[in-house]
């Protein structure tokens, strides 16, 4: 293991509740001591607020496009580059491991039960079909309840073994591993990650091809893709000098599911929009919420009686250089004590069949499901 820093090892002094934590492939960021919050709009000039906090803030886009999004600057902020293992700072976070530690006991139920669920699926399959619109994202919950508290810390633990290549964060109640990049800026650079279309992993090789195989020629599959793709591409086009892009879309392999991703790099103009404008120009994307935005939004709020909250929108980091990385807010739950509540999401299209579509809920909830329940 790395030698961390002082800084690194004074920040494990504090309890999992003061800190924030956020982690992209290529670098972490620990935030400590004292969090000021805030509530601002993607047009709002943030520099002088990031100032009070060394010049970098935790952000967080909600699902609602009409809510306010969140800031939270701490007094300090710990950056840890790849070059220096900082995924290894997430093993120093929690307890030592206790031997004959006695098993919790856990419940667990879905909150949308299967056949109400499937039923929401046939209905947005109809209005697709009708020409409501082109796709929509429904969304179930399950909840967890434990004998005792879930350790945030574990968790991020459990699922940075298993998810080692996601963006893993623990900040505004969520703890989750996102396989989605929304948009990461760095000077003019931007980058997105399109995912859309699923599958589930085989028990080999073999079956994984076999069902990558089908992924890639899924017609429901590759139109979900290209609604995402197409749409990142026409939001980011007019600020852009260059633009790369594959033009097929390749698989994602992850330990629980496979997808089809494109990723896309773009060359801004000198005079292109600050970061969170060109963040919230894209969320919530139709990977989660659907297409046309407005459309979706109408079709959610006709069929789902909850508010989603953070899940669907967007976290992750901004700084006073106007840098940034935003994951999409997937694959996550929320902690609260001993209870947890977790999401997941599935895009319907005009063909959606309702028994795979809560299938693929299923295969998804293979990602937290184990890192909540683990002795």
């Amino acid at each position: 293991m790395p030698i961390l820093s002082d800084a690194a090892r004074a920040a494990i002094q504090f309890t999992t509740d003061q800190r924030i934590f956020f982690s992209s492939p290529e670098l972490s960021l620990l935030g400590v001591e004292q969090v000021a919050n805030h509530a601002v709009r993607p047009s709002q000039d943030v520099s002088d607020l990031l100032r009070d906090g060394g010049g970098v803030g935790f952000i967080a886009f909600p699902f609602r496009r009409d809510e306010p999004v969140r800031l939270a600057v701490p007094e300090r902020t710990l950056r840890l580059a790849r070059d220096c293992d900082h995924r290894a700072l997430l093993g120093s976070l929690g307890p030592p491991p206790q031997i004959n530690r006695p098993a919790r006991s856990y419940s667990l139920w879905p909150v949308e039960q299967p056949e109400q669920w499937c039923g929401n699926v046939a209905d947005v399959a109809g209005a697709v079909r009708r020409g409501e619109l082109r796709k929509a994202v429904l969304a179930r919950r399950v909840v967890v309840v434990s004998d005792t508290v879930i350790p945030r810390t574990q968790v991020l633990n459990r699922l940075a073994q298993a998810f080692p290549g996601a963006y893993l964060f623990s900040a505004f109640g969520l703890v989750g591993a996102s396989p989605e990049l929304l948009l990461s800026k760095q000077g003019r650079t931007v980058e997105s990650k399109a995912l859309a279309g699923t599958v589930r992993r085989g028990g080999d090789d073999a079956s994984d091809r076999e069902l990558a195989r089908w992924l890639v020629e899924s017609p429901k599959n590759q139109q979900a893709h290209r609604i995402l793709r197409d749409m990142v591409l026409e939001t980011l086009a007019p600020h852009a000098v260059s633009v790369r892009v594959a033009k097929e879309p390749q698989i994602l392999k992850l330990a629980n599911v496979q997808h089809l991703m494109t990723h896309l790099k773009v060359e801004l103009k000198p005079d292109h929009p600050p970061f969170l404008e060109l963040a919230d120009a894209l969320h919530p994307t139709p990977a989660v919420c659907g297409w046309p935005r407005e459309a979706a939004y109408a079709v959610i709020d006709r069929v789902e009686d909850w508010d989603r909250g953070l899940y669907g929108g967007a976290l992750g980091w901004v700084d006073v250089q106007d840098n940034g990385c935003l994951c999409v807010t997937i694959r996550c739950a929320e902690l609260d004590g001993a209870n947890a509540t977790v999401f997941v999401g599935s895009g319907i299209v005009a063909d959606s069949d309702p028994a795979e579509e809560l299938a693929e809920t299923r295969a998804k909830l293979d990602a937290l499901l184990p890192a909540l329940i683990a002795p």
